[in-house]
């Protein structure tokens, strides 16, 4: 009997330990989460956008609200989702719509975990003459391949310019020059270093801190717009037509991949009759990368032709064009095709030592 008791009581003492312990782990977990710290680190905005830099201790997802106040009542608002790794930080940007009425606005930025206020702040926005830069931006013009800026002083100075390229509300790729002197026109150029993603909309920022001598830099943003798509250009100078055939040289001008054809119609003037040639561009091209392809002549009669050369898409969409006239004499169809008959693969020898011509007369 004594045993029995002194297990029970052996088990009873093992329960509270085991209570206590899971006690001491619930609150240890509690205040670790108590302890967990999403943080505003950076927030700016002007009237074209707004951006909010975001620090957290724990894997944290909720929203950010934007807004664009100006008398205390909210002239415009926007929500986007953020979704923060622990011990990283995180950018959202958002692009303002309305069209500014007053001088002095208050942007104000609020990071909610559901419906609960975990952090806030505020910038102060100027507007018209209470902001402006000593500079003009002459031009902006985002591409596929790229984006140029071209900015031209009022006054001397220096000045750091970021170009940031967007998706939605995520910055997918920065590029900063630091103290570039503003004396003269300035044209910064920059490349997209990496593919793009085709038919989908961009957005360009540029955001330019001129410095100053006894505060802050005045910061500036500025937004551009472009569709990514493919494009290819047929160099004009490279086309080679004769009465054998064609060969044809293309340059990408896309981060967008090109892996296509091209594609040559020959039309009679006297027959109205037309052939049609295609032909697999080797090399799958982007910007500044280029391929040369050609075709030979199967079938066609002597006499003149209008020839027309399509770079098309594997979905048969017309990238470029170009168009040309070429003669096809009597003794060409003649001897092409005695010689096609008595050398097997002439059409290919033919074709390779045309590309050949066309790489020399280039590099030389």
């Amino acid at each position: 009997m004594f045993k029995k008791k002194e297990i029970n009581m052996y088990s009873s003492a093992q329960k509270i330990i085991f209570r206590f312990g899971f006690l001491v782990v619930s609150i240890l977990i509690l205040a670790n989460s108590a302890s967990a710290q999403v943080e505003i680190t950076d927030f700016f905005s002007d009237f074209t956008s707004s951006d909010v830099t975001i620090n957290s201790t724990q894997d944290f997802q909720g929203k950010a609200v934007f807004e664009l106040d100006y008398a205390g009542k909210t002239v415009e608002s926007h929500e986007v989702l953020i979704n923060v790794k622990s011990g990283s930080s995180l950018i959202k940007v958002i692009i303002w719509q309305n069209k500014p009425q007053y001088d002095y606005y208050t942007a104000k930025v609020s990071i909610y975990s559901d419906n609960k206020l975990l952090a806030n702040t505020t910038y102060q926005v100027s507007y018209g003459t209470v902001s402006l830069p000593g500079f003009h931006v002459v031009d902006f013009s985002p591409t596929n391949s790229g984006v140029q800026l071209l900015l031209r002083p009022f006054n001397p100075s220096a000045a750091d310019i970021k170009i940031e390229l967007l998706d939605n509300n995520d910055i997918v790729y920065s590029k900063s020059d630091d103290d570039v002197s503003l004396t003269t026109n300035i044209e910064i150029n920059t490349k997209w270093p990496f593919l793009l993603s085709s038919n989908k909309s961009y957005v360009v920022r540029a955001k330019i801190f001129t410095h100053r001598l006894y505060a802050k830099p005045l910061v500036n943003t500025y937004i551009a717009y472009f569709k990514a798509t493919k494009d290819v250009e047929i160099l004009p100078d490279d086309v080679q037509v004769d009465e054998y055939g064609a060969s044809v040289t293309i340059r990408g001008k896309s981060q967008v991949p090109f892996d296509g054809f091209i594609v040559v119609t020959a039309r009679s003037r006297a027959t109205n009759e037309t052939q049609v040639y295609r032909q697999q561009v080797q090399e799958i091209l982007t910007s500044n990368k280029e391929d040369t392809a050609g075709v030979v002549w199967k079938g066609l009669a002597p006499g003149t032709y209008d020839v027309e050369i399509l770079a098309v898409d594997k979905e048969n969409i017309t990238v470029d064009k170009y168009e040309t006239a070429v003669r096809i004499p009597e003794y060409s169809n003649v001897s092409s095709s005695a010689a096609t008959k008595s050398t097997p693969g002439f059409e290919a020898v033919f074709l390779i030592l045309m590309l050949l011509f066309v790489s020399r007369r280039r590099s030389g």
